[in-house]
């Protein structure tokens, strides 16, 4: 009888750690979720710039990045077009200033719309969009 109530009393602790532990990580990765973010239940319109810039992380897997401005200055490439809000969910990790290509067979897609505050308190909304397969 005494190995019984030893087992039962390990076990059901086992049981109230687990939870504990679960609950803790489903705590933290909601803390990370992004705020101000609404998605489309459909894919929006196809974006035509085939790269982008990095200005500012703000998320494990998101950033905001400048379109680019062609056609003004020759073949040169600038960054100073729209502001867009560019999410990858297969493990992506962006970084400031980095320029993102969008690869042979896939276009960018809008795919929602990020409303957020600036420094300077102003509200701005811009496209989300993902790259995808053609």
């Amino acid at each position: 009888m005494k190995k019984t109530g030893i087992f039962l009393g390990g076990f059901a602790t086992g049981v109230v750690v687990t939870f504990v532990i679960l609950l803790i990580i489903g705590l933290a990765q909601n803390s990370s979720a992004i705020t101000g973010v609404t998605n489309f239940e459909e894919p929006g319109e196809i974006i035509s710039g085939k790269s982008f810039e990095v200005f500012q992380v703000i998320a494990e897997n998101a950033a905001l990045v400048n379109g680019p401005e062609t056609g003004l200055f020759g073949d040169n490439i600038y960054y100073t077009g729209p502001v867009y809000m560019i999410r990858n969910y297969n493990g992506k990790y962006y970084y400031d200033d980095e320029i993102i290509k969008v690869p042979k067979g896939k276009v960018v897609r809008q795919t929602g719309i990020y409303k957020y505050q600036t420094k300077s308190e102003d509200y701005k909304t811009v496209p989300i969009i993902e790259i995808v397969d053609k």
